[in-house]
């Protein structure tokens, strides 16, 4: 009898021990496919209708007209960079901008829409970077905020455009709830007028990553999509001025960005025009294996120059989908990442999984000139991703 008590305390306990492992095992499954959620993709099966839009920039205008001008047909939207809020408060141009009239009239005789950008960046003579106590000036208060729609909604009347571009960048996180209702109050104005709201948005994958305080956690996405026409995500940042070498944008890390907005934040993925960088980085090693970012603009044809001089061995890295190479020059190390048409393709196929038919070009003028060969052939063909 008691062999037999014996036997069956032996069964119980094998049952709970199993029925314990099979629990912890489910609950790391679980755990592990949830911190897998925000990286899957959805693939959409459903065609998206293509938009672009590019910017030209008043540091390189000569350049990026002669681009746009050149391939007009294939651009819903252009940006002009003219426009600041000076250290007043005020709107102002910057001083070596040329506010030319006849590109206006030129987009729309093409059937293009006119943005124009009013950013928060000092002029290259005050120095400095992205101001966030200009940003405050005009929108800490309901009057501040009313007198500066005023004057956004009275700059895009005079010169004819179709809306306003504004990029605010490095704001701070206890600007968050100002900055939300400057874009509602700005929208409820705009729209009553027939114009277009666009905003750059500054990439992040969650609201409390301390890596990504660049200006993100000031950015309440849910309130800026549901006022915002047009929400420029500057996937092309995650390098720029680091300290180690890198693309400007990689396809891993946007995609992160994208599942983020669109799969835990229900951004609409109409109202998203997906960052795609024209541009190349470079840095200089400084040595002991650090390196101090020396140019963050460079040019398509400006890499080809230092190829053609320096010879290296230009590489492709499968992870971040964007070409590198380093070379050196009177003993000195430098080390270049850039964007050519094959990069550029996979951010456009990125964007098409997430169902994005926007796409945003940064910047015009400095371009490899093949981008435009499959962005036409995608225009051409059925006008949809």
């Amino acid at each position: 009898m008691l062999v037999k008590i014996l036997i069956g305390l032996v069964f119980l306990a094998l049952i709970v021990i199993l029925g314990t492992k099979l629990y912890l095992g489910s609950q790391l499954a679980s755990s592990f496919l949830q911190s897998k959620k925000m990286t899957t993709v959805k693939q959409t099966s459903t065609p998206v209708p293509i938009r672009t839009i590019g910017w030209i920039p008043y540091w390189d205008q000569k350049a990026a007209v002669e681009s746009f001008y050149k391939n007009v047909d294939l651009f819903d939207f252009v940006s002009v960079f003219w426009y600041r809020i000076d250290a007043s408060g005020n709107l102002s141009t910057y001083k070596s901008a040329v506010t030319d009239q006849s590109i206006i009239d030129f987009a729309h005789q093409n059937k293009v829409k006119v943005m124009a950008v009013v950013a928060n960046l000092p002029d290259y003579e005050e120095g400095g970077d992205w101001d966030w106590q200009r940003v405050d000036m005009v929108i800490s208060t309901a009057d501040a905020r009313t007198k500066h729609v005023n004057a956004l909604l009275k700059l895009v009347q005079e010169k004819n455009l179709d809306g306003i571009d504004i990029d605010y960048e490095a704001l701070k996180e206890p600007q968050r709830e100002n900055f939300s209702l400057f874009i509602e109050e700005l929208a409820q104005k705009f729209h009553q007028e027939g114009k277009l709201i666009g905003v750059a948005i500054h990439p992040k994958t969650s609201e409390t990553n301390p890596d990504e305080d660049n200006g993100s956690h000031a950015q309440d996405l849910v309130r800026i999509a549901k006022a915002a026409d047009q929400l420029y995500f500057m996937t092309y940042t995650q390098n720029f001025n680091s300290s180690q070498p890198g693309s400007v944008g990689s396809v891993n890390w946007a995609k992160n960005v994208m599942a983020y907005a669109i799969d835990n934040l229900k951004v609409p993925p109409a109202k998203i025009f997906f960052g795609i960088g024209l541009f190349g980085l470079e840095w200089q090693e400084t040595g002991n294996g650090s390196f101090e970012s020396i140019n963050d603009d460079l040019t398509f044809g400006k890499v080809q120059t230092i190829i053609q001089t320096f010879n290296p061995k230009v590489e492709w890295d499968q992870s971040a989908k964007s070409s590198y190479f380093d070379y050196f020059k009177n003993g000195q190390k430098y080390v270049i990442w850039f964007e050519n048409n094959q990069s550029v393709l996979e951010r456009i196929e990125l964007a098409k999984k997430f169902g994005v038919g926007n796409l945003a070009f940064w910047r015009l003028g400095g371009e490899d000139p093949q981008v435009w060969e499959k962005v036409r052939e995608l225009k051409k063909t059925n006008k949809n991703l």
